[in-house]
C-alpha cells in the first residue's frame, strides 16, 4: 500500500507540470469573394467534423500555386530511366558476349585434334549434345532463372557463411531439372541415352570444374572461404598487395613507368653494341684474335641468355622497379671493372657482370607494359620501347667513335658507368609499385610453371623462328657486321661507321614500324606470328644476298638485318597472347633465354669457322665469311619450315586429297571440319 501511494505521489507530481506550449504559426485575416455555387460546395465539404473553411481554402491554394510536374519534366524521367535500362542491358550483352568468347577460346585450347576415322562419330555426337544444350537453354529462358545470376549468388552466400541457405537452394535446384526431365518424354531420354555413362560422368565433372580448369576464369571460391586469422598475412609469398587505386594516367605511365625502364634498356643495348666500336682498340692493346674477339663479345650474350629464367621469377614476383633497379647496380659494378681491366680474364668477368646486370632490362620494361598498358595496346608499347632502347645502338656508332677518339676507350667505361647510376636511381625512386588488378591476383594461384611455356604448342611453333632470325640478326650487328664492311667491304673507317650509324637507325625506325603494323593488322584480324614470318623470309633472303655477293648496295641487306633484330616487338607480342598477364615476364624470359643463347652461339661460331681460314694482313678472306653466313641461313630457313609446317600439311592434304574415311566429299559443310587440326592443337 505505501509503494502505491508513493506511486500516486510520483503521479500527481508528474502531471503538476505544466504543458509545453504549442508551436503556431502567424496568420492574417484575408476577405475573399466567392460564387453562390463555390460557397455552396464549401459549405458541404466542411460538415465533417476537424475540417474548417480555412484549412480547406488553405490546401487548394497550396495545390493551386505548386502544381505537378510538367509532361516534359515526367518525359524526360521516363527517359532517363529507359537510358539507364540500356546501359544496363549493354553491360550484360558484354558479359554474355566475354563469357562465350572465354569459353570458346578455352575449348579450343583444350580440345584435341580428331582423326579422321571418328570425324563422323564426333560430328553425330556433337549433334546429339547440342540438341540437349538447346533442351536446357529453352528451359532456363521459360523458368526465367539466369544461370550466371544463381552462380553469384551462390559465391556471394557462401563468402557470407550461408551454408544452409546453399543447400536448400541446391536441393530445389536439382529437383526442378528432375520434375523436368520426367515431363521431357522419350527425346530427352533418348539423346541422354546416346551418350555413354564415362562421357555423362566427364561432363557433369567438367561442368562442376570448368570455373577452376579453365585458363581466364577465377577459381572456385570454396577453395578462398576459408576464414583468415586476423594477424596472419594474407599474402605469404611476399608478393605486392593489390592495389585498390585508379589506374595511372596516360602522361603518368609515360613519364614514370615507360621512359625509365626505355632508359635502361637503352644502356642495355649500348652495353651490347658497344664492343663493334671498341674490337678494334682492344685487339691491338691486348693481341686478341677473331676467335678471343667473339668470345668477349658472346659472354654477354651467354650471362645474358642464362639469367633469363630467374629474373623473370623475380619480375613476377617483386616487380620490375626493385629487380631492376638492383640489377643495374652490378651492370655498372661491371662497367667500372672493364673500364680499369688489365688482361684478358678481367674483361671477359667484367663483360659477364655487364650482361647479368642489364639482362633484366627489356623483361623489366615489357613487363611494366604488360602490367599498366591496355592489351590492344602492347605491341605498339611494345615497338616504342624497342625503338627508343635502340637508340642505345645508334650511340655506339659515330657518337661512341667520336667520344673514343676524344677520350678513349677507359674514359668512355667511366661516364657508362656514371650513366647507369644515375638510371638505376631513376627507375627506383621515381617508378611506382606495379599495378595488380584482383583477376591478376586471382588468376596467380593457377599452378602455371615454366614446363607450361616450353611445352605449349603455339610457343614451340614460334620460338624457333624468333630465335634464330632475332638472334642472329643481333650477332651480325653487334659484331660481325663491322668485321664484314671492313675486310669483304673493303671500307675504310669513316665509311664502316657510316654504315653502323645507318643500320642502328634501322634498327629503331624497324622496331617503331613494326610495332605500328602489328597495332594495325591486329584490328584486321591478321595475327603477329603471320608478320613474324615475313620477316624472318625477308632476314633470309638479305643473308642470302650479301652470301651470294649479289650486286646491291650493301645498305640494303645490311638494313634489313638490323630491321630483323627489331622483331622482338612482334615475338613478345605474340607469346603475351599465350599466358596470363602475371607470368609475363617468365614467358618473355623463357623466349629472351633462346634469343641469347642462339646469339652467343652464333656469335661465337662465326668467329670459330672465320678463324679457320689464315688472316692476311689482319683481315679474313671473303669465303671465311660467307660459309659463316651460309650456316646461319640454313638454320633460319629450318626454322621457317617448322613455322609454316601446319600450313604445308594443310595445303598437302588438299592438293593430294584427303584419304578415305574423312570429310570430303560426304556432304558436311565445312563448319563442321576440325579447325584445329592443321595446327595440333595450336592458336592460328
Amino acid at each position: 500500500m505505501q509503494q502505491l501511494a508513493e506511486l500516486g505521489a510520483k503521479d500527481d507530481r508528474i502531471d503538476a507540470r505544466p504543458a509545453p506550449k504549442r508551436k503556431t504559426f502567424a496568420r492574417r485575416k484575408v476577405t475573399v469573394r466567392l460564387s453562390e455555387s463555390v460557397c455552396g460546395r464549401l459549405d458541404v465539404a466542411t460538415d465533417r467534423p476537424g475540417i474548417g473553411k480555412s484549412m480547406l481554402v488553405e490546401a487548394a491554394l497550396e495545390h493551386f500555386m505548386s502544381p505537378a510536374p510538367s509532361v516534359e519534366a515526367l518525359l524526360r524521367e521516363r527517359l532517363d530511366d529507359v537510358h539507364s535500362r540500356f546501359d544496363r542491358l549493354e553491360r550484360d550483352m558484354r558479359m554474355i558476349a566475354e563469357t562465350v568468347a572465354l569459353h570458346a577460346r578455352y575449348q579450343l585450347a583444350v580440345t584435341p585434334p580428331v582423326s579422321q576415322e571418328r570425324q563422323q562419330e564426333a560430328i553425330r555426337l556433337g549433334d546429339e549434345r547440342f540438341k540437349v544444350l538447346a533442351q536446357q537453354v529453352d528451359r532456363r529462358v521459360r523458368q526465367r532463372r539466369p544461370l550466371m545470376q544463381e552462380t553469384i549468388e551462390s559465391l556471394h552466400s557462401q563468402s557470407q557463411g550461408g551454408v544452409e541457405h546453399e543447400t536448400d537452394e541446391r536441393a530445389t535446384q536439382t529437383a526442378e531439372p528432375q520434375r523436368h526431365d520426367q515431363k521431357a518424354g522419350p527425346e530427352c531420354s533418348g539423346v541422354a541415352q546416346g551418350l555413354n555413362p564415362r562421357e555423362e560422368g566427364n561432363r557433369s565433372r567438367g561442368d562442376r570444374d570448368h570455373g577452376a580448369s579453365s585458363p581466364d576464369a577465377p577459381r572456385d571460391s570454396r577453395q578462398d572461404s576459408r576464414p583468415i586469422p586476423p594477424n596472419s598475412n594474407p599474402n605469404p609469398r611476399g608478393e605486392s598487395e593489390v592495389s585498390r587505386k585508379a589506374p595511372l594516367s596516360t602522361w603518368r605511365m609515360i613519364l614514370s613507368v615507360f621512359l625509365p625502364f626505355a632508359a635502361g634498356y637503352y644502356l642495355a643495348y649500348l652495353f651490347r653494341t658497344i664492343n663493334a666500336a671498341i674490337s678494334p682498340a682492344l685487339a691491338s692493346e691486348f693481341g686478341l684474335d677473331a676467335a678471343e674477339t667473339g668470345l668477349l663479345a658472346s659472354v654477354y650474350f651467354l650471362v645474358f641468355g642464362l639469367a633469363q629464367i630467374p629474373i623473370g621469377v623475380l619480375l613476377d614476383r617483386l616487380g620490375p622497379r626493385r629487380v631492376q633497379g638492383v640489377l643495374l647496380v652490378i651492370a655498372a659494378g661491371g662497367a667500372t671493372l672493364f673500364g680499369n681491366a688489365s688482361s684478358f680474364p678481367e674483361l671477359l668477368v667484367a663483360r659477364a657482370m655487364i650482361g647479368l646486370g642489364v639482362a633484366g632490362s627489356l623483361m623489366a620494361g615489357l613487363k611494366s607494359i604488360v602490367t599498366w598498358f591496355p592489351r590492344e595496346r602492347v605491341a605498339l608499347a611494345n615497338g616504342w620501347m624497342i625503338m627508343l632502347g635502340s637508340l642505345g645502338a645508334v650511340t655506339a656508332t659515330a657518337p661512341a667513335d667520336w667520344l673514343l677518339n676524344y677520350v678513349g676507350w677507359r674514359s668512355l667505361f667511366e661516364i657508362l658507368t656514371i650513366g647507369t647510376f644515375a638510371v638505376s636511381g631513376l627507375i627506383y625512386i621515381v617508378v611506382p609499385e606495379r599495378f595488380v588488378d584482383p583477376q591478376i591476383a586471382t588468376a596467380a594461384r593457377k599452378p602455371l610453371t615454366l614446363w607450361s611455356v616450353y611445352s605449349d604448342q603455339r610457343f614451340l611453333r614460334i620460338a624457333p623462328l624468333s630465335a634464330t632470325c632475332i638472334g642472329s640478326a643481333w650477332a651480325l650487328q653487334s659484331l660481325w657486321a663491322s668485321a664484314w664492311l671492313t675486310d669483304v667491304e673493303g671500307l675504310d673507317g669513316k665509311s664502316r661507321v657510316s654504315h653502323m650509324l645507318f643500320m642502328a637507325v634501322g634498327l629503331s625506325l624497324g622496331a617503331l614500324l613494326l610495332g605500328a603494323i602489328a597495332d594495325r593488322l591486329r584490328k584486321l584480324n591478321i595475327r603477329t606470328e603471320v608478320i613474324l614470318a615475313g620477316v624472318g623470309v625477308l632476314f633470309t633472303l638479305a643473308e642470302l644476298a650479301l652470301v651470294l655477293r649479289i650486286p646491291l648496295p650493301s645498305l640494303l641487306p645490311w638494313f634489313t638485318v638490323s630491321m630483323a633484330g627489331a622483331a622482338t616487338v612482334l615475338s613478345f607480342a605474340a607469346v603475351a597472347d599465350y599466358f596470363p598477364r602475371e607470368f609475363a615476364a617468365r614467358s618473355n624470359g623463357a623466349l629472351n633465354l633462346l634469343h641469347f643463347g642462339w646469339a652467343f652461339t652464333i656469335q661465337y661460331g662465326i668467329g670459330f669457322v672465320v678463324g679457320q681460314w689464315p688472316a692476311q694482313g689482319g683481315h679474313y678472306p671473303a669465303v671465311a665469311y660467307q660459309t659463316a653466313f651460309g650456316l646461319c641461313v640454313v638454320f633460319q630457313a629450318a626454322a621457317l619450315v617448322w613455322f609454316a609446317l601446319p600450313w604445308i600439311r594443310t595445303w598437302g592434304r588438299n592438293a593430294f586429297g584427303a584419304p578415305s574415311g574423312s570429310l570430303a566429299g560426304s556432304g558436311v559443310s565445312s563448319v563442321d571440319e576440325p579447325i584445329l587440326e592443321p595446327c595440333a592443337g595450336g592458336d592460328w
